[in-house]
């Protein structure tokens, strides 16, 4: 009798199990459906739209990462949604737990980034969080980089920018990608001989690079003949 209540109860805690999973996975789905209309309102400039939209799938993600805590990506679609409505500290938290479950979750560690940066976080707490998504999950030092000044960039600490720009230029001097957005972020800024030279170093690593082209053209650059 012992062993057939013992079976019965096991068998219940796999079904309820499952039950979760199951509306963690359909709530997961309703979040995704309402992140991605956030994502187009925004591109057409209706924020109040998107961030409605944003909050819907922060409600969704939040059930679904209650429901099915160590399920892929839970709490990684939390930080999103956290993200997007610009609650950073909040993010990094999601993110943090996205690590624990999942240290080798990439974008996390790139969300987490992004936040620390936009959240104003001491520079040592950012110099740590860099430091183990370089070692741990080889991200791109040189991107990292980027994502560092375009933090800047979007609160505003223009004048910090050039310091990143300079980092990650020189933490990938062989990425063209990263020579070209160092001189497209230094063309913004107003200061038209560093955009030249990083834009140059891009169209030597990658001539076949026609937006690396053009962006000299509209500086004046002329190009060496091929």
């Amino acid at each position: 009798m012992k062993a057939l209540l013992l079976t019965l109860v096991l068998a219940a805690g796999v079904v309820l199990s499952g039950c979760e999973v199951f509306y963690a996975h359909e709530s997961t789905k309703r979040g995704v459906a309402a992140y991605d209309a956030g994502k187009q309102a925004q591109r057409h400039g209706d924020m109040a739209k998107a961030n409605a939209s944003y909050r819907e799938a922060k409600r969704e993600f939040e059930t679904a990462a209650e429901n099915d805590p160590t399920g892929s990506n839970r709490h990684l679609n939390v930080g999103r949604a956290h993200q997007a409505l610009k609650e950073y500290s909040q993010a990094v938290k999601a993110y943090d737990l996205a690590i624990q479950y999942f240290p080798g979750n990439r974008e996390a560690h790139w969300g987490k980034i992004y936040c620390l940066v936009n959240d104003g976080a001491p520079q040592d707490q950012i110099n740590k969080a860099v430091d183990t998504a370089v070692s741990e999950v080889q991200l791109d030092e040189g991107r990292i980089y980027l994502t560092w000044a375009m933090g800047y960039h979007h609160t505003g600490q223009t004048h910090l920018m050039p310091e990143m720009l300079e980092k990650a230029a020189s933490a990938s001097p062989k990425d063209p990608f990263v020579q070209a957005t160092v001189g497209r972020y230094y063309q913004a800024l107003g200061n038209t001989g560093s955009a030249i030279k990083y834009l140059m170093i891009a169209y030597e690593l990658d001539p076949n690079e026609p937006r690396v082209a053009y962006d000299l053209g509209v500086l004046g650059q002329r190009l060496p003949p091929r």
